[in-house]
């Protein structure tokens, strides 16, 4: 208990003294990388400003959004789904604050659909000597593919998939500290202590627990949670990442209910062909909701997807992705397999519009269905 009390009031000090929702820099490279456009250099210089400079030129700004359409075996849904604005501020070239406000579903038909206003990201920023970084503050949780890299532009597919979002419940914000080390070779590690998941009972049912609404998007500090991370970029086109993360208690009942994640992924691009995965389980320790027998060990989810893009020369791009996708969860006990594919046209590097059809077969007692998806994004 005192260990735990120690870890809340270290947060909420790191909290205070950064408080919103971010990139960090590190990824803030990578995206601009992404095309080849801006070397590391480039950005290394961008972050290296003389120190007179005036404070305006200090700040950085960007935004990202999209508005999807659902239809198909559902209910058709229009929903602008989110608007998020970027800011960041340089103390230094070494030194920085970054967040990320988000406000989701700003129009939706669905009348029990209520606009929010989350932050999503806001963190403090230090690098240290021999390409160490250190983080305090609100970050994303370094797992998986989507939960750090999500922008509409960025990945295939109107809604973002279901293993990344249920099992690996992107966009996953914590409180927390978090230490990366960057090698020449494109090793990376990075290891973080942070604030954990707290499942309510109202969020288990029969099969297990919702990990998704676990997510605290409250001020309240419930268990702790520690996550380290290896990704390894040092061959042309080639992106590997495995990760392992430990919570104390997922849940808010008398039992503590530890729980391990364990995610491995890889992404690997040759001239326009693409290919991605990502495999992730829970192990969850314990008799879920006390008294009422709910008791499961595992929530399981995997996905791989071929793409190929198209470059045109005056600055549009099209590309095509199907995709195979099966996750175990509290609302799919017996599995669920997903198959998918679709289309991505963007206008500009910094503009799509998509289009995706998908057949779920569904877990025992519920009918297949078919959806079909539209969505428009940007960002900048």
């Amino acid at each position: 208990m005192k260990t735990q009390q120690i870890f809340t009031a270290a947060s909420i000090t790191a909290v205070c003294l950064a408080s919103m929702h971010s990139l960090t820099a590190q990824t803030f490279r990578e995206r601009l990388t992404d095309d080849d456009t801006l070397s590391a250099d480039d950005i290394d210089a961008a972050f290296s400003k003389p120190q007179d400079l005036a404070w305006y030129d200090r700040f950085s700004f960007g935004s990202y959004g999209e508005a999807h359409f659902n239809t198909g075996d559902v209910a058709d849904k229009f929903d602008i789904h989110r608007l998020v604005l970027f800011t960041a501020y340089e103390f230094n070239s070494r030194f920085r604050f970054v967040s990320e406000i988000e406000l989701e579903h700003l129009y939706s038909n669905n009348p029990g659909t209520d606009i929010e206003w989350e932050l999503e990201q806001a963190y403090f920023e230090l690098d240290l000597d021999n390409q160490y970084h250190l983080q305090a503050g609100a970050f994303l949780v370094p797992l998986g593919i989507t939960n750090e890299i999500h922008e509409p532009t960025t990945f295939y597919g109107v809604e973002r998939n279901r293993v990344e979002s249920e099992i690996i419940p992107s966009t996953w914000t914590e409180y927390g500290f978090l230490l990366r080390k960057s090698y020449d070779s494109g090793l990376q590690w990075d290891l973080a202590v942070h604030r954990g998941l707290e499942v309510n009972r109202g969020d288990i049912n029969i099969n297990g627990p919702d990990l998704r609404n676990g997510r605290q998007k409250t001020d309240s500090f419930h268990g702790s949670a520690v996550t380290a991370r290896l990704k390894y970029t040092g061959i042309t086109g080639l992106e590997l990442g495995a990760g392992i993360q430990y919570q104390d208690d997922i849940s808010e009942g008398s039992e503590d209910n530890s729980a391990i994640l364990t995610t491995a992924h890889f992404i690997y691009t040759n001239g326009g062909f693409g290919l991605r995965g990502l495999a992730a389980n829970w192990n969850i320790d314990g008799e879920t909701a006390p008294g009422s027998g709910i008791d499961i060990d595992n929530q399981y989810g995997c996905y791989i997807e071929p793409s190929y893009k198209w470059n045109f020369s005056n600055g549009m791009a099209l590309g095509v992705f199907s995709r195979l996708l099966y996750f175990e969860n509290e609302d799919a006990p017996s599995g669920q397999t997903e198959y998918q594919a679709g289309i991505n046209f963007w206008p500009t590097e910094n503009t799509v519009v998509k289009a995706d059809w998908s057949h779920e077969d569904r877990a025992a007692g519920k009918a297949n269905r078919d959806v079909f998806n539209f969505g428009v994004g940007y960002a900048f």
